[in-house]
């Protein structure tokens, strides 16, 4: 997956004395990582016979088919998992708009009916698909549970947390039949990810990382802990901005007002920018502050898709977000940089 790369200007402003300097140089030594909680499975399969297999999930407990050929995937993390096992659903949910695709799954979804999610899933598009089984979210799909558990059996997942998205697969796996399949996959995740750790910080020892959101003529800037926060921070072992907040917030970032872009310590920054801030922008990219911006003065600021780091939930999502990671950072890893 491509990232784009934003010209930075040409103008070099006084600044920044703390980076030039290298009294940042051991940053990675002043956060300490939390130590991270034992991921917690969703789906437990309590028996089996010869026909299905009772499976105990977020609500309550569902016979599943021991062969379910038709599936309907209504959670991003169930879709994800089912690709990456290599099983294409019969209707998926998507994000935002009914026509809308996550990017990293295009390809391998380009075929497959699409349906709104949360509030809107429309029963009879789902009843139409004709499944034998559904994955659903416990927490959005929750009160549809027992419509949905009329038209085929139901599997509802959690939300679960952003530290642990990869491992949905074995929770899929597991209501599938598939547990062997499922371990595997991940366990060529895990390899790969230690190879692309090693080649990033290798490649920016120590160098501050920020993940900004232009988004309703805002900045924003995301917490360390919400959604990709672990897998850049734990799992690739970058070093955050200190100026990224740890702790959630309810939202899940933080405004960047004037003062506080100008302290942005970032070496590198991935972004995301929504259609209706591509003025703003535009007026900030010429502001000095943003100028002065380590990341901006050294030509490493790449802007990643929304629907990836933002949506992409599941094993695939953040092999997507590894590669523009590794692409920006560490190309020779990747095989492409930012362009």
């Amino acid at each position: 997956m491509k990232v784009t790369l934003l010209a930075s200007s040409s103008a070099l402003l006084v600044g920044w004395a703390l980076v030039e300097s290298g009294q940042i140089a051991r940053l990675s030594e002043r956060f300490q990582r939390p130590e991270r909680a034992t991921p917690v499975r969703q789906v437990e399969v309590l028996a089996e016979t010869d026909q299905y297999r009772v499976v105990k999930h977020a609500l309550g407990e569902t016979r599943v088919p021991l062969e379910p050929k038709r599936i309907v995937s209504l959670v991003h993390a169930a879709t994800d998992s089912l690709v990456a096992l290599g099983i294409e659903p019969v209707l998926a949910s998507t994000s935002w708009r009914a026509d809308s695709v996550l990017p990293y799954l295009d390809d391998r979804l380009r075929g497959v009916p699409k349906i709104r999610q949360g509030e809107a899933v429309d029963l009879e598009v789902v009843l139409e698909a004709k499944p034998d089984l559904i994955f659903a979210n416990a927490s959005r799909d929750g009160r549809l549970f027992n419509q949905l558990s009329k038209i085929a059996p139901t599997v509802c997942l959690g939300s679960g947390v952003a530290a642990d998205r990869e491992r949905r697969i074995l929770d899929v796996g597991d209501a599938l039949g598939l547990a062997t399949e499922a371990r595997a996959r991940l366990d060529k995740y895990y390899a790969d990810l230690a190879q692309t750790r090693e080649a990033v910080t290798a490649a920016a020892p120590d160098q501050p990382v920020s993940f900004l959101r232009f988004r309703r003529n805002t900045c924003v800037i995301y917490t360390r802990s919400t959604m990709f926060g672990p897998l850049l921070f734990e799992g690739l072992a970058l070093t955050p901005d200190p100026e990224m907040p740890f702790v959630m917030t309810g939202a899940g970032w933080d405004v960047l007002s004037v003062e506080r872009l100008s302290k942005l310590r970032s070496e590198y920054i991935f972004m995301v920018v929504d259609k209706d801030s591509e003025l703003y922008l535009k007026r900030v990219r010429e502001t000095p502050i943003w100028q002065d911006i380590p990341a901006v003065r050294h030509d490493h600021v790449a802007r990643v898709d929304a629907g990836t780091w933002i949506s992409g939930d599941g094993l695939l999502g953040c092999e997507a977000i590894i590669a523009d990671v590794a692409g920006a950072i560490a190309p020779e890893r990747s095989g492409h940089g930012l362009d």
